[in-house]
C-alpha cells in the first residue's frame, strides 16, 4: 500500500510539472528601447553642383538643445541630395546611431515636414528589407526640392516601429523629432 501512495504521490508530481510546461506557449520577444540621440547632422548637396553643399547641425538634443548651427541656407528651385547623421555623445566613444539605424532599419522611418509645406518637397530615397507589402521607405537618404524664395522650419521626426513598420508614421514612437530652420534664397 505504501508503495502505491509514493507511486501516486510521484504521479502527481510529475503530472503537475508537465501541465506547468505548456508547449503551445509563445515568448514575448524583449521591447527594443528608443535610439539616445544628442546630435542630428543634416547635409545637402546641390545635385547640379556637387561641390556645394549645406550642413546643419543640432546638438544636445537630450538636454538644452543647440539650434545655433541649425539653419539650412538653401537656392531656391534647386534639387539636393540629403543625408542625416545621428550621433548619441553621451557614450564613450561616441556611439553613431546612424549606423545602429541602418543595422535596424525595418524598424525605423524618418518622417520630414516643411511649415510651410511648398518650401520643400522631401522625398524618401532609400529602402528597407521588409517583406511584401514592404519594402518601406528609411529616410536616412533624401532628395530635397526648393521651391520659391521663403523661409520656415523643417521638422524631422524618427519613427522607432519594431514589428509594426508599415510605410506611415502612425505606430511606434519617436527616436527624434527637431525642427531646423530653412531659409530659401
Amino acid at each position: 500500500m505504501k508503495y502505491l501512495k509514493n507511486q501516486l504521490v510521484w504521479f502527481s508530481c510529475v503530472a503537475l510539472l508537465a501541465g506547468a510546461c505548456n508547449k503551445d506557449e509563445q515568448n514575448v520577444a524583449p521591447t527594443d528601447d528608443n535610439e539616445a540621440i544628442t546630435t542630428a547632422t543634416l547635409t545637402l548637396t546641390n545635385k547640379a553642383t556637387p561641390t556645394e553643399s549645406v550642413t546643419a547641425t543640432i546638438e544636445n538634443l537630450n538636454t538644452t538643445a543647440d539650434f545655433s548651427k541649425a539653419t539650412l541656407s538653401l537656392k531656391a528651385n534647386t534639387t539636393y541630395t540629403g543625408v542625416i547623421t545621428l550621433l548619441d555623445k553621451t557614450k564613450t566613444p561616441v556611439l553613431d546611431a546612424t549606423a545602429e539605424i541602418k543595422e535596424k532599419a525595418n524598424e525605423h522611418l524618418f518622417v520630414y515636414t516643411p511649415t510651410p509645406a511648398n518650401l520643400l518637397t522631401i522625398t524618401l530615397t532609400d529602402r528597407d528589407t521588409n517583406p511584401t507589402p514592404g519594402p518601406y521607405p528609411i529616410g536616412l537618404t533624401t532628395e530635397v526640392k526648393t521651391g520659391a524664395v521663403g523661409s520656415g522650419k523643417l521638422n524631422v521626426v524618427l519613427r522607432h516601429q519594431p514589428n509594426a513598420k508599415n510605410g506611415t508614421a502612425a505606430p511606434g514612437s519617436s527616436d527624434l523629432d527637431t525642427d531646423f530652420t530653412v531659409v530659401v534664397n
